[in-house]
């Protein structure tokens, strides 16, 4: 076997051994009954036996600059072995979930996998030692009923004799129907085909990675980091932070103030789980809630997953291994922090689902922020639950309605609610102003010249851009953050907003409800959702050690307002806003949240929304069965969203282009993502985008400013729901 190699310095045999040996472990601890567990296993010792063919060998020493997929040449071996162990231990002849894990261990399952290949030549002289070798290894294992290999030899030549593309796609008998191999696998039992997958990948990357010990991928000790967390806050825990620690339900609602300690609170209730999984709406809460994780449970514990995360963890941990951003990508490392959308992407058949959704279903999942999410995406997100419902599940916010907690029925949920003194507190003083919101610039102006942080936020982008240029020319202290400017500058401004000194204006769109962690001193807004007014209102005076901070609600809204959110949900927030006392509490505020909820959540476009998103995610996943989806298909990537609304794409300024090739020659692509912004889809169809393909990416000639951030094209105009999807 010496002769063989996997890797430039590891042999065949010791890697598939050793991938094998990692397999039993990880079938072990995801719980894989008897038939899938050696399913797994056979998988586990055949996913490589294709690069025992000539031309991948000279690949692999330097000799060749491609190798013919060793995936593919290891199908005629994986099909066989797992066609005669089915009839010998009574297996349905068309389940071949060990078939398709080889199949795909590069590629996703899809239509065109592999076509047009020919046939490999195979190393013939050394395959039947080489499968002695491997049928011992299965038989230590507990992999019984094999049969010898020399027979096993002998049937498989006519298998070698063709293509194994030609297996794919040439009609078979199962069942009484005549069916291509490639259909019986797109076929498959989505969760056990999955299973077996996931236990190949993750024992595959643990070997290639030198990871010994398949523990790593799971969280020990977790309650013991937590009550070390804890003690170094050095604050005794609230009554509601001990109840959800002390609750045994698998099912938590928890709803507690802003900055009262919720996350402490739901990390008690996860205590010893063997995998944490926490989902919030943005990236940069996420990119926060990971490092405030990470000092909780350490560095090497806590994965970061969203679309940016390679970019992140490169920027941040200096981190390109393959294993760190697969692992964490696909919720394998003992804790991932997440956007939800990665979570939901892996329902709608987004790459590495295998891996995602089997991790999912074992794991304790937190939804924080749930109220942040329109009806689509909960739609989406409760058919996922109902379909593969996790181990243990939190849903939690700072206001939770009972009407958005009907969503998520559970006969044993517990609710865990914050005491009576911590609503009561008062932080706002409520002034409504019956006039449009450019009509804030002189009363902000008169706050900033006395020293106050203001913070001002506009429903649209054009607005809040009209806004800065207005006060811009008045006062020297103003900051403006929306969706549309380059990574490198949001973040920049991001820190500056949250370090801004006495004085500063800052001008935001909604993407300030959930991002940021800021205490201004006042608060000048558009009307907007109640909902999302009490988060802008938690951007001042956030933790109530203030006198109550004055929050003036301009309650004309603007056109785009009105698109974006719908009249009547403007017009009942507004009724509500005025019946609420002056100077609301907490408990006034959510309980006026609660109330449009009740409401809201009857209304025939919400309930339509809701259950749009749930056809979405039932007809995405019955037509792709075990295929992975392919966004290249337009009629599947009118499907393909987390979001209600238009997809949005990630473009390349024209004023970047030059840096974006200078990063990318002087191997640095990985900092390519800093130069695009987000837009709409639909801009595409405006006019001024090409194409680069050296740099992967859009180019857009739209105007990009720096303070302004990207001119939108003419005729734009407000998109309702415009969210990245990430």
């Amino acid at each position: 076997m010496a002769e063989l190699l996997a890797k430039p310095d590891v042999g065949l045999i010791e890697h598939l051994g050793e991938v094998t040996r990692l397999g039993v472990e990880i079938a072990r601890r995801l719980g894989l009954p008897e038939p899938l567990r050696v399913k797994a296993l056979l998988a586990c010792a055949l996913h490589d036996i294709g690069k025992a063919t000539t031309d991948f060998q000279e690949y692999i020493r330097g000799h060749r600059k491609k190798a013919y997929p060793h995936a593919l040449a290891s199908l005629p071996f994986v099909l066989l072995v797992e066609s005669l162990l089915g009839q010998r231990y009574g297996w349905e002849r068309h389940r071949l979930e060990a078939t398709a894990a080889v199949l795909t261990h590069h590629s996703p399952l899809g239509p065109e996998l592999y076509k047009g290949f020919e046939k490999p030549d195979y190393m013939r002289a050394v395959l039947p030692e080489l499968l002695r070798s491997l049928f011992a290894l299965l038989d230590s294992h507990g992999v019984k009923e094999l049969p010898t290999a020399e027979a096993f030899w002998q049937s498989l030549q006519p298998l070698l004799a063709n293509s194994p593309a030609g297996l794919l796609d040439t009609p078979l008998q199962f069942n009484g129907e005549r069916r291509d191999l490639r259909g019986v696998l797109q076929r498959l039992p989505m969760d056990d085909f999955a299973r077996v997958k996931a236990v190949l990948h993750l024992a595959d990357w643990l070997a290639s990675a030198r990871m010994p010990e398949p523990g790593w991928l799971f969280l020990s000790s977790g309650a013991s980091c937590v009550e070390a967390h804890i003690q170094r806050l050095g604050a005794p825990l609230r009554a509601f932070q001990r109840r959800a620690g002390e609750t045994r339900s698998d099912v938590l609602w928890l709803r507690a103030p802003t900055g009262t300690g919720k996350t402490e609170a739901l990390l008690l209730w996860a205590g010893d789980a063997e995998r944490l999984l926490y989902l919030l709406p943005t990236q940069a809460t996420t990119n926060a809630m990971w490092r405030r994780l990470r000092r909780i449970y350490g560095d090497e514990a806590v994965a970061l997953a969203h679309g940016h995360a390679s970019y992140t963890l490169r920027w941040e941990q200096d981190q390109d291994s393959l294993d760190a951003r697969l692992l964490g990508s696909v919720f394998a490392r003992p804790v991932t922090v997440a956007t939800l959308d990665q979570y939901l992407l892996s329902h709608l058949q987004g790459r590495h689902w295998e891996e995602r959704r089997t991790l999912a279903r074992r794991a304790t999942v937190v939804v924080d922020e749930v109220h942040a999410y329109e009806p689509y995406t909960l739609g989406l997100l409760l058919s996922a639950l109902e379909r593969e419902p996790p181990a243990r599940l939190a849903v939690a916010s700072a206001t939770l309605p009972p009407a958005l907690l009907r969503l998520f029925p559970h006969p044993q949920a517990e609710l865990v609610e914050a005491e009576d003194a911590l609503w009561r507190r008062t932080r706002h003083h409520l002034v409504l102003q019956d006039a449009p919101l450019e009509q804030c610039t002189a009363p902000a102006l008169a706050l900033a010249r006395q020293g106050k942080r203001v913070l001002v936020v506009a429903n649209t982008v054009g607005m809040a851009q009209r806004l800065y240029h207005a006060l811009r020319q008045e006062h020297d202290r103003v900051l403006l953050l929306h969706s549309r400017f380059i990574l490198r500058h949001r973040h920049g401004k991001e820190r500056h907003i949250e370090t801004a000194e006495a004085g500063t204006i800052c001008i935001a769109t909604q993407v300030v409800e959930v991002s940021l962690d800021i205490s201004y001193d006042a608060l000048f807004t558009e009307v907007a959702p109640l909902d999302a007014l009490v988060q802008r209102m938690g951007r001042v005076n956030r933790r109530g050690d203030a006198p109550p901070a004055p929050v003036w609600v301009y309650c004309q809204p603007s056109e785009g307002a009105k698109r974006i959110y719908g009249q009547e949900v403007l017009e009942e927030s507004l009724r509500l806003l005025r019946a609420l006392p002056l100077a609301p509490t907490d408990r006034d505020l959510t309980e006026a949240t609660h109330a449009l909820y009740e409401k809201v959540l009857c209304t025939q476009v919400w309930q339509g929304e809701l259950a749009a998103g749930r056809a979405t995610l039932s007809e995405v996943q019955n037509t792709l069965g075990c295929y992975t989806i392919d966004l290249t298909d337009e009629e599947m990537q009118a499907r393909f969203t987390a979001r209600k609304g238009n997809l949005s794409v990630e473009v390349l300024p024209e004023a970047f282009v030059p840096e974006a090739f200078a990063l990318k020659e002087k191997g640095e692509g990985w900092r390519i993502p800093e130069l695009l912004v987000p837009v709409p889809s639909y801009w595409l169809r405006l006019g001024g985008f090409t194409s680069l393909s050296d740099l992967g990416c859009l180019q857009t000639t739209l105007p990009y400013d720096e303070d302004l951030g990207l001119v939108p094209p003419e005729g734009e105009r407000p998109v309702e729901g415009f969210v990245l999807v990430h």
